[in-house]
C-alpha cells in the first residue's frame, strides 16, 4: 500500500520561491519597455499586439494630446523622432502603403515644402486589438485637418515588423 509522503517545510519554501519568481517574471514581461532601437526592434518582433504609429512631419503640434490618446487606447512602449530625407520618405511610404502606385506623388503630398526639416514621431504602442488601434488612429486624426496624412498605424504584426526594421535597424 502506497502512503502519501508528508510535505516538508523545505518543499513549501521551494514552492514559495518559485511562485515569487513567476510573479516577478510576469511583472517584468508586462511592464518592460525597450531602452534603445535594438531592443525596440526585438520587442516588436516578439509582441504580436505591438503596433507602430507614425505621426507624419506634416502633422506638427498636439504632442501631449497624441500621447494621451495613444495611452488611452493602448500603452506607449517606445518613442523616437526621425528626420527623413526624400529617399527615406519614399521608401517609408512604399513600406507603409504598398498598394499605392504613384509613390513619388504621395511623397510630395505627405511632405510638402519645408516638412523635411521637421521630424516624424514614431511610437511603439501595445494595444489589445486591431479595432482599438484603428479607433485610436481616428481619434488622433480628429486633432488635425489633414485627412489620413496626420498618422499611420499598421494593421498587422507583419507590418509592425517591417516598419520596426525600417526605423530601428
Amino acid at each position: 500500500m502506497l502512503t502519501k509522503e508528508k510535505e516538508r517545510p523545505e518543499d513549501w519554501e521551494k514552492m514559495r520561491y518559485i511562485a515569487q519568481l513567476l510573479l516577478l517574471t510576469h511583472i517584468y514581461v508586462y511592464t518592460y519597455s525597450p531602452r534603445n532601437d535594438q531592443e525596440a526592434y526585438q520587442y516588436c518582433c516578439t509582441h504580436k499586439n505591438s503596433f507602430i504609429a507614425i505621426v507624419w512631419p506634416i502633422a506638427q503640434g498636439h504632442d501631449h494630446a497624441i500621447k494621451k490618446i495613444l495611452n488611452t487606447y493602448g500603452t506607449i512602449k517606445y518613442q523616437k523622432k526621425v528626420l527623413l530625407n526624400y529617399d527615406q520618405a519614399y521608401h517609408l511610404l512604399h513600406t507603409a502603403h504598398p498598394h499605392i502606385r504613384n509613390i513619388a506623388e504621395h511623397v510630395n503630398w505627405y511632405f510638402p515644402a519645408g516638412t523635411f526639416e521637421k521630424p516624424a514621431r514614431i511610437f511603439i504602442v501595445i494595444c489589445p486589438s486591431t479595432e482599438q488601434i484603428i479607433a485610436c488612429k481616428h481619434a488622433i486624426r480628429k486633432l488635425f485637418s489633414l485627412q489620413y496624412r496626420s498618422i499611420h498605424v499598421n494593421d498587422t504584426h507583419l507590418e509592425t515588423i517591417s516598419l520596426a526594421k525600417f526605423f530601428f535597424t
